[in-house]
């Protein structure tokens, strides 16, 4: 069951729209429409507009309405940098507290990502590697900004953004073996590669179907 808000799932709605192409820089929302389509009152879809315009999906204007901001490949850079801080904290923390037990279940979980040949068992094997490594680094602060932190691609990542799998298994491989050397610094850096890796991977399907404006 999804325990998500209808605030949440329309924002995941919107988000497709402007991913997808459906939605282009400088569109208007049209609140009463999305409504329709998803079968919900304003009020869900109000939530999630106010939302995305935090993310910087889109912008309120004072009386005219909220207008498609778009993607663009700074911002995308930028999303992709910020995660693999994010990222690379959390393994910094594992490094420092992990038990040796811990480091194994951690090592268990990247095997079983890496064996993982589908793109639906390669998000399942890499949410379990995700929340392993969240739980070992024991920050519950750290566990809350992860959460909140909004995604560009809706839906099944690797599915959707051509070599991503083996970008995560690659990268996940060399996280856990800085890891397991109990190096902090490299366990960050790796993180922040494999980040970059896919942040570049989405910024080439993106320019590919025309959706980043020519300077």
């Amino acid at each position: 069951m999804d325990r998500r808000s209808s605030g949440d799932l329309v924002a995941v709605h919107i988000r497709s729209l402007i991913f997808n192409g459906e939605l282009r820089q400088g569109d208007r929302m049209r609140q009463d429409e999305i409504a329709r389509r998803l079968g919900v009152s304003r009020i869900p879809v109000r939530e999630a507009i106010i939302a995305l315009d935090r993310e910087g999906w889109l912008t309120i204007t004072p009386h005219r309405g909220a207008f498609v901001h778009g993607l663009d490949e700074d911002a995308l850079r930028d999303h992709y940098e910020l995660l693999g801080l994010v990222y690379g904290l959390a393994a910094r923390r594992t490094t420092e507290r992990a038990s040796d037990d811990g480091l194994q279940e951690l090592r268990d979980a990247q095997q079983q990502l890496a064996a993982a040949e589908s793109p639906e068992t390669l998000h399942d094997a890499n949410d379990v590697f995700l929340r392993t490594l969240l739980a070992l680094a024991r920050s519950p602060r750290l566990g809350s900004v992860m959460r909140n932190m909004s995604t560009v691609v809706p839906g099944n990542f690797f599915e959707l953004i051509a070599g991503s799998g083996t970008v995560q298994q690659r990268g996940t491989k060399r996280i856990v073996a800085a890891i397991s050397s109990r190096d902090p610094d490299a366990a960050a850096d790796a993180c922040m590669h494999l980040l970059r890796d896919q942040g570049d991977l989405v910024i080439k399907l993106l320019a590919s179907r025309g959706m980043f404006a020519a300077d």
